[in-house]
């Protein structure tokens, strides 16, 4: 994987950088980036759902939390009226990228990072508020370019709101693929391994780490034991010391992904 040098962004729609202004859209290379809002206002006291919007050119991706063995992941800096709070993204689950020995996980196609903002009690109901936020991202095939963008959404706030039907079907679609809360599981090193025991019989064909840095990011292999699964993990070349916890999604076929806190046991 090669990365060449950043290529300056498109012209903003609706805006020009000289004008100092922001727009909700940005084009870049291989990508499209555009700031969304499931509401068509904000209510005082009520978190509100906000997405980063990523439309890829055909056969170019971009990163999970956990990149993989390169890349980096897309990362937010949020500007908000005071009293307003972002949570980090709430991450779908990821596709396996392989290239060569490369393996890397990430998104293609159409996604939606969902972020919810708090929006504080004592909101003033008159007027609006601008939600702003610098994205960046970086765009691979075989080689990889760097993007960034400013995007902002003046929104009102209200006693009450509804959802914007523009953007509806992006928000259902990107809950549908957030992972299911699973069990938590055990974790140990064992020599050059990680095993993660999981309460239960979980069907499934793939798992990737959250963390950076404890097992590689080759497939693991599945097994039963006692009625449990368990999922052996190659250790990462990367591993210094076993961590207190990992999380780690379990892929299952034609259903929804786990999402699994393993707790290292201390011997």
């Amino acid at each position: 994987m090669r990365v060449v040098p950043a290529i300056a962004l498109a012209a903003l729609s609706g805006a020009t950088a000289a004008q100092g202004q922001s727009t909700a859209h940005a084009r870049g290379d291989h990508i499209e980036v555009s700031l969304l809002s499931e509401q068509t206002a904000l209510v005082p006291g009520r978190p509100a759902q906000f997405g980063i919007h990523l439309l890829h050119e055909p056969h170019w991706h971009t990163y999970w939390i956990n990149p993989g063995d390169s890349g980096l992941p897309t990362r937010l800096a949020w500007a908000l009226p005071p009293g307003y709070r972002a949570r980090d993204v709430t991450w779908p689950v990821p596709q396996r990228f392989k290239l060569g020995d490369i393996a890397n996980f990430g998104y293609s196609g159409d996604v939606l990072l969902p972020v919810t903002i708090d929006v504080p009690a004592d909101a003033a109901t008159e007027g609006g508020v601008r939600i702003a936020v610098e994205a960046k991202w970086l765009v691979c095939q075989e080689e990889c370019i760097p993007g960034k963008a400013s995007l902002a959404l003046e929104m009102p706030v209200r006693a009450e709101a509804k959802v914007d039907p523009a953007n509806a079907a992006a928000f259902a679609t990107a809950r549908a693929a957030l992972p299911l809360a699973g069990p938590t599981a055990s974790a140990r090193v064992l020599g050059d391994t990680v095993e993660i025991v999981v309460p239960g019989d979980r069907e499934g064909v793939d798992a990737f780490a959250e963390n950076k840095q404890v097992v590689a990011n080759t497939p693991p292999r599945f097994a039963r034991r006692d009625g449990d699964t368990v999922l052996t993990f190659a250790r990462s070349d990367y591993f210094a010391s076993a961590p207190t916890a990992l999380d780690l999604l379990i892929i299952r076929p034609g259903t929804s992904a786990l999402r699994t806190h393993a707790i290292f046991q201390t011997r």
